[in-house]
């Protein structure tokens, strides 16, 4: 073999090694840093990413983002399982408007998503949801704020948190250690719209406050299946509408809502069972005070007290709730 030969060999060798060469992988665990990151980096905890859109799209399936330092991280759209976790550097926020959501969830049906220590404030122009959930298994929020979302143009309101699974399955929520303020429509707003649903919601420590519709309500009405939501030792205060809400109608989801060790107070209606058909509302150890009207339930309607609530200072008076399952 000739010298020019054996030259063009190598090349040829060294292209088809490079051609073969595998792209860079994906991490499980990255980081996102306000002070040194850089989206073109790899994520890694020396070359940590600018975003949380940057290092999600570098993430494993199952993997983690986790925040090293105080700042504004960008809105994010989430696609599978996957956990973002600031354990206390700081204020790690993701700030909205232009009619976006903060965080919008798009998980497939067995995806678990884990959010901690993360706040989404809305800054007044035009923002849209502080998250949206559409699709996945489950959700879990932990110590995080969602506040001051005033909606898009054209009408649409701003939510805290809203849970809207729109494809059928079981669908998961729980809301520990959280605050959602002075958002424009609802605080926490669950509502699905697909056929044969399982949603499960838990709500634990949660402050809804401020906000211009209801701190808390479960909409049946457009789905079929069940929503159970378990909401405990948490406040639904100040709201233009009510504190808690269940509402449904015949031939949809059944919707009910526990309220236990909890505080509805200075609504516009402090506990509300809406709509005819299957809505039903559970409350023990909880007390209703300074709201416009104590309770609302329509016809088919279900509310019971479990004979343990205080029900004091209400503009309507202070009646007894029922101490058996009622209809109206």
């Amino acid at each position: 073999m000739t010298r020019l030969t054996a030259s063009f060999a190598i090349i040829a060798l060294s292209g088809a090694c490079l051609a073969a060469a595998p792209a860079q992988a994906q991490l499980s665990r990255t980081f996102v840093s306000a002070a040194t990151g850089n989206d073109g980096n790899n994520c890694d905890r020396p070359t940590p990413c600018r975003s949380l859109q940057g290092a999600h799209d570098k993430t494993n399936s199952d993997g983690e983002i986790t925040v090293l330092d105080p700042g504004g991280y960008g809105g994010v759209v989430i696609t599978k399982s996957i956990s973002i976790v600031n354990d206390g550097v700081g204020e790690a926020s993701v700030l909205v408007s232009g009619g976006v959501n903060g965080i919008t969830i798009n998980g497939g049906a067995a995806a678990y998503v884990n959010l901690r220590g993360i706040t989404v404030q809305g800054i007044g122009f035009g923002g849209g949801n502080g998250l949206q959930f559409n699709g996945g298994f489950a959700l879990t929020i932990t110590n995080c704020v969602f506040r001051n979302l005033t909606g898009a143009s054209g009408g649409a309101i701003g939510n805290g948190i809203a849970f809207s699974p729109n494809v059928g399955g079981t669908h998961n929520l729980s809301i520990s250690d959280t605050v959602v303020a002075d958002n424009l429509g609802f605080g926490v707003v669950v509502s699905p719209s697909a056929a044969a649903q399982a949603i499960r919601i838990a709500v634990d420590r949660v402050q809804m406050v401020n906000n211009g519709q209801d701190g808390f309500v479960a909409f049946g009405t457009a789905a079929t299946g069940t929503i159970d939501a378990t909401i405990t030792n948490s406040t639904s205060a100040n709201n233009g509408r009510f504190g808690f809400g269940s509402v449904s109608v015949d031939n949809a989801a059944t919707t009910s809502v526990m309220v236990v060790r909890s505080v509805s107070a200075n609504n516009s209606t402090g506990l509300s069972v809406g709509s005819a058909g299957t809505a039903r509302m559970r409350v023990g150890q909880s007390t209703v005070s300074g709201n416009t009207l104590h309770t609302w339930f329509a016809t088919g309607g279900v509310l019971q007290s479990f004979g343990d609530n205080a029900i004091v200072a209400n503009a309507d008076g202070d009646p007894a709730l029922p101490s058996t399952i009622a209809r109206k």
